[in-house]
């Protein structure tokens, strides 16, 4: 293994982050020296963001130092060592401006909220400090209402913060710094892309392992090359995702004049990334506007179209998209948004602070399909109180979060993509069965899928499943009901901030005990690496030298 490689790659890639993390200094002082006091009650963070600055300097010169005898190439194992270092050494300097502002004094708590920015999952470990009425803190409650025998106890994150010209109390994401919820956002919207697609845009050629490096970062399993260079390729995606996220910016601003544009930014970061952060303990219900809700419905389903696609849209070759992955992915929006929505349709409107009259269709739709939407691109937003909802609605939520988008998209799941390889590979062979002198071919638009592919597919939804159990026993082990445990598995290993049960909308995932939020940071990483390139890291044969 060319540790002296990785070491310097590693380096260079930190010096590059520094100036990544200089975007939240510059919010941090304009808030703190700039704009109006009364914008920002909250506490400060430019001391923080400026210390985290130089702690990434200085490890990138330690590593630059440690790869000083580096000769510039790299191969596949060390492709595959590089992606995971990089995604974890990210979330480790990400986590250090949560510690250092007291957001999440909790190391452990940190790492989760930066893996889960990273990985555009969207949980979030930040909540609102508790009090008795002698201003003692006190644990918070909560409870499966399926098992209200079994009730977790936590303490929560943030303080709460006295505005003293308006006498408001801000508490959990509103009592804290403008600066860190932007970076919460930013996190994810560099994730969505991908910190090492980032990477390969700034960065020198790697070499042999360069385009290998792209391939195990891009979701999916089908990796359609835009331009013949993997470096191009990589800038030609982040232009089309800057302009996306530009395009929704204004969108919000131009449908709700009533928000300001701060949220507007975050709100399209967290959304074109499918990563769904909100400034808000209510999500995208506090701005209580319905084209605010159509607006993120439509960038939460850009962001999980194969971006390739954008590309022939641009050049006009509209025939382009007319794949069988992409009709099958508009398809499952619909019906996923229309299943929800009917067994919505004369149910209680279980809003997130109250109980309205029932659901009429027009807010069934808007609500359903909102909620459906929100499942299936793995964003994580939400707008009412779903786990209250009739439980088929649930069940075709739960299931919509495993189906996913589209490959080569910001999204998590499985990806609507690999469903259709199955159905495609299961057809052909049970036909082998009876017509086994049948000469066939197993074709995916136009292109022929070997023996090779076909046992790769089957392979993920193997080790899916696998995964899936393993961590929900794990999530059980622990102390915690089935019903939550499988919720949160979906949750994490599909990267999508969506829950259920005592994990649900209106609840923090505070309860998880130090051992199951380490599970759940590997979990979600695992999600976002799509299985293979992480678990490779467990064979002890990687690790042998040839």
């Amino acid at each position: 293994m060319l540790f002296s490689e990785i070491s310097r790659i590693i380096g260079n890639y930190l010096y590059y982050f520094a100036l990544i993390l200089c975007f939240p200094l510059g919010i941090a002082i304009y808030f703190q020296f700039v704009a109006d006091p009364d914008l920002h009650p909250q506490p400060h963070s430019s001391l923080e963001f400026l210390t985290t600055i130089f702690i990434t300097l200085g490890v990138a010169t330690l590593l630059r130092y440690m790869g000083k005898k580096a000769t510039g190439t790299i191969y596949r194992r060390e492709s595959i060592l590089l992606v995971t270092l990089i995604w974890l050494v990210t979330c480790l300097i990400s986590a250090v401006p949560f510690v250092l502002t007291g957001t999440l004094k909790n190391p452990i708590d940190a790492c989760f909220e930066s893996m889960s920015g990273l990985t555009t999952t969207g949980s979030s470990m930040i909540s609102a400090k508790k009090y008795d009425i002698n201003n003692n803190e006190i644990p918070i409650e909560i409870k499966n209402v399926h098992v209200p025998e079994n009730i977790y106890h936590y303490y929560g994150t943030v303080k709460p913060v006295l505005d003293p010209k308006t006498g408001e109390l801000y508490e959990g994401l509103e009592a804290v710094s403008k600066a860190i919820l932007l970076w919460r956002s930013f996190l994810q919207w560099l994730g969505g892309m991908g910190i090492v697609v980032l990477f390969l845009t700034v960065l020198p050629a790697l070499g042999v392992g360069g385009k290998f490096l792209y391939q195990t970062e891009m979701p999916g399993p089908v990796k359609d090359a835009i331009s013949p260079r993997i470096k191009e390729t990589a800038s030609l995606l982040w232009k089309l995702y800057i302009g996306l996220t530009f395009l929704e910016i204004i969108l919000l601003l131009w449908t709700n004049p009533n928000m300001p544009f701060f949220d507007s930014v975050c709100i399209s970061f967290s959304n074109l990334s499918t990563g769904g952060f909100a400034l808000h303990a209510s999500s995208i219900a506090s701005y209580q506007s319905a084209a605010t809700e159509w607006i993120v419905i439509l960038f939460m389903v850009l962001g999980s179209i194969n971006f390739g696609l954008y590309f022939h849209i641009i050049r006009l070759k509209f025939y382009k998209i007319y794949g069988p992955d992409f009709f099958l992915f508009m398809l499952s929006i619909i019906l996923g948004s229309a299943i929800v929505t009917f067994y919505l349709v004369g149910t209680n409107d279980y809003q997130l602070d109250s109980i309205g009259s029932p659901y009429s269709l027009a807010n069934s739709i808007r609500t359903g399909a909102f909620q459906a939407v929100s499942a299936q691109t793995s964003t994580g937003f939400f707008t009412a109180n779903y786990d209250l909802w009739p439980f088929p609605s649930q069940m075709f939520m739960l299931l919509s979060m495993f189906f996913g988008g589209m490959a080569g998209a910001t999204c998590g799941g499985l990806k609507s993509t690999r469903f259709y390889l199955l159905y495609k590979i299961l057809v052909y062979r049970i036909e082998s069965i009876f017509r086994p002198d049948a000469v066939r071919k197993l074709m995916f638009a136009k292109a022929e899928i070997g023996p090779s592919g076909a046992s790769t597919i089957l392979s993920f939804f193997c080790v899916a499943l696998l995964i899936t159990v393993t961590g929900t026993v794990i999530y059980v082990l622990t102390g915690i009901d089935p019903e939550t445990s499988l919720g949160l598995m979906g949750c994490f290993v599909n990267n999508i901030g969506l829950s259920f049960r005592a994990a649900g909308p209106l609840d923090s995932i505070n309860f998880l005990s130090p051992f199951a939020k380490i599970c759940s940071i590997f979990f979600m990483l695992l999600g976002r690496l799509e299985f293979f390139a992480l678990i490779l890291l467990f064979f002890p044969g990687f690790w042998k030298s040839k």
